[in-house]
């Protein structure tokens, strides 16, 4: 294993808060099953955002009638439940090995191992994400009367078109180097830019339920370059907290770890914008050891690390998303909210403390600016300022918290009538989890 240089000195007066030293609380591999039906269950909250922009749309030109509706759920059911996890499968199958050797395997729950399974849990992945595309496709000849051909091939189109340049990229800037911070390669860049464009598909989709967007062309490109930004945010900030799997507390200084075959750069090259000390007013965990209960992003962090960049350019492209959601605008009006938005964004991110109260001042002057009326303008604003911030609030050990309660309970639900359909042999061979010490 390469181990990387240390970052920081000791800690200052203010020491890490002990903890009693106990049992690692034991971890739940993912069945081959489980991971089948439900690839990312961390990610399930992701699937909030085409419903949101979907309902923001529809605030704004006053409602939508059952049908527009009953097409959302279905487009919304196949982006979630069909075509972005057969995307992640193919992730999955591509990162076999390297997720293998995570420090944090178990609880990730990626494709299934051990590396000995390979052939076999990939083939049955690779199968099953065929299946979930040619569902998909099949969805516009099943329900005709919904018009849903346009909506499904943009989705396919998009999701796979981020994802062959996503992977592209991954397989160019990774897999060379276990030093930390990694080197910010240009395809690191690229690969952290180009990781927004996933929610440009997932949010336009919604739009374009509500709005023609080739009659709005202004609408469609703020509002892209609003969910692009976002996603820059959201994934760097969400990297850069993961990186922390690589972390340890060695007698009160932090260093980390990693070995080159686990292809991590991509986080890892984040680590830079990170503290270089573990505050422990943002720290639940023992003095020494792991630190994936370090809120890292909790307190200030540079300007110039790649999720504030991108908040600030989701901040002024949601603020004048809003504003163009209520009706035409001028040049000067444009740039002066669109101004107005980067800039409380900017000053909400800027400070370590006080983050909520000054976004709701930001909030304030937004709305005195969009003159009132209608209040919904302010909405994207609100709304996207929020996300960003509940970004950086966690740690590693809250990270998908969400999506773990919905998977146990929807597979609860579902375990009795899947364990009728398979028979019992099946169901104990593709459920044979065992318990493991995380």
């Amino acid at each position: 294993m390469t181990t990387a240089s240390i970052l920081g000195s000791t800690m200052d007066s203010a020491p890490v808060r002990l903890v009693a030293p106990a049992d690692p609380a034991p971890v739940r591999r993912r069945t081959l099953l489980g991971y089948l039906l439900v690839p990312r269950p961390k990610d399930l909250f992701k699937a909030l955002l085409m419903p949101l922009t979907f309902g923001l749309a529809a605030l704004a030109t006053g409602g939508v009638d059952l049908t527009t509706v009953l097409r959302a759920a279905v487009v919304l059911a196949a982006l979630e439940l069909l075509i972005y996890p057969a995307r992640y499968q193919w992730n999955d199958i591509r990162g076999f090995a390297a997720d293998q050797r995570h420090p944090a395997e178990a609880a990730r729950g990626r494709l299934p191992g051990p590396l000995e399974r390979a052939r076999p849990n990939i083939a049955a992945s690779a199968a099953v994400a065929g299946l979930r595309l040619l569902v998909a496709a099949a969805l516009p000849v099943l329900l005709p009367g919904l018009g849903l051909g346009p909506f499904i091939g943009w989705m396919v189109l998009g999701v796979f078109g981020v994802a062959v340049a996503y992977e592209a990229l991954r397989a160019a800037g990774t897999g060379r180097s276990g030093q930390v911070p990694a080197p910010v390669r240009p395809a690191i860049v690229l690969l952290w830019i180009i990781v927004g464009a996933g929610y440009v598909v997932r949010g336009l989709t919604g739009l374009a339920l509500v709005i023609d967007l080739p009659r709005a062309p202004a609408v469609g490109v703020a509002a892209g370059v609003t969910l692009w930004a976002y996603g820059v945010a959201f994934v760097t900030s969400r990297w850069a907290i993961e990186s922390t799997a690589h972390g340890r507390l060695r007698d009160g200084r932090l260093t980390w770890s990693c070995e080159a075959g686990q292809a991590r750069e991509h986080l890892l090259a984040l680590v830079r914008w990170v503290p270089g000390r573990v505050d422990p007013r943002h720290f639940d965990g023992p003095a020494d050891g792991s630190v994936t209960g370090w809120r890292a992003l909790r307190g200030r962090t540079a300007l110039t690390a790649p999720w504030n960049l991108a908040a600030v350019v989701a901040g002024a492209g949601a603020a004048l998303t809003g504003r163009l959601l209520s009706g035409p605008v001028s040049m000067m009006e444009g740039s002066v909210v669109a101004l107005t938005g980067g800039l409380a964004t900017l000053a909400t991110v800027a400070v370590a403390r006080h983050r909520v109260p000054i976004a709701a001042a930001g909030a304030a002057v937004l709305a005195v600016i969009l003159g009132f009326e209608p209040v919904a303008a302010v909405l994207p604003w609100v709304v996207v300022m929020s996300a960003c911030l509940r970004c950086v609030s966690g740690s590693l050990s809250t990270m998908g918290a969400l999506g773990d309660r919905l998977r146990s309970r929807v597979g609860d639900a579902l375990s009795p009538l899947v364990r009728a359909v398979l028979g019992r042999e099946t169901w104990a061979a593709l459920t044979g989890a065992e318990q493991v010490r995380g």
